[in-house]
C-alpha cells in the first residue's frame, strides 16, 4: 500500500515561486516578451504570467526549457547589451538558416540556438 505524498503548502512553495519569478524577470529583461517565452517553453501565456507574478512554478519539460532559455540569454549577455541580446534573438541569423533564434526556440530547437550563442560568445 503506497502512501500519498502530502501536498505542499503555499508557504513551502513560496521560495520556489520566487526563484522562477526571478528567472522569468531575468529572461524578459532581454527583450523576450512573456508571449514569446510562453511559446519557447511550451506553456500558456497565463502560466508564464503566473510564474512572473510568483504565483506558480513550472514542472517537467517546462522547467528545462525555461532554464535553457535563461542559459542562452546569459551566454549572449557575455558579449551584448540587453538591447543587443534582443536584436540577436529577433534578427534573422545566417548561421541558423536565416531563421530568427526566438522562432527556433518556439519550435524546440534549443541546441541549435545555444550552439550559435556559444559560438558568438566565444568569438568576442
Amino acid at each position: 500500500m503506497s502512501k500519498a505524498r502530502p501536498a505542499r503548502t503555499q508557504a513551502a512553495q513560496a521560495p520556489d515561486a520566487l526563484t522562477y519569478l526571478r528567472i522569468v524577470d531575468d529572461i524578459t529583461r532581454s527583450g523576450i516578451t512573456q508571449t514569446e517565452l510562453s511559446h519557447a517553453v511550451g506553456a500558456s501565456l497565463r502560466t508564464v504570467q503566473n510564474w512572473a507574478a510568483g504565483n506558480g512554478i513550472p514542472a517537467g519539460a517546462k522547467v528545462r526549457r525555461l532554464l535553457d532559455v535563461q542559459y542562452i540569454v546569459r551566454e549572449l549577455r557575455e558579449v551584448y547589451t540587453e538591447e543587443g541580446v534582443q536584436i540577436w534573438l529577433h534578427a534573422r541569423n545566417r548561421n541558423l538558416g536565416s531563421q530568427r533564434p526566438i522562432e527556433l526556440l518556439a519550435t524546440g530547437q534549443y541546441d541549435e540556438v545555444l550552439a550559435e550563442a556559444e559560438r558568438v560568445a566565444g568569438a568576442m
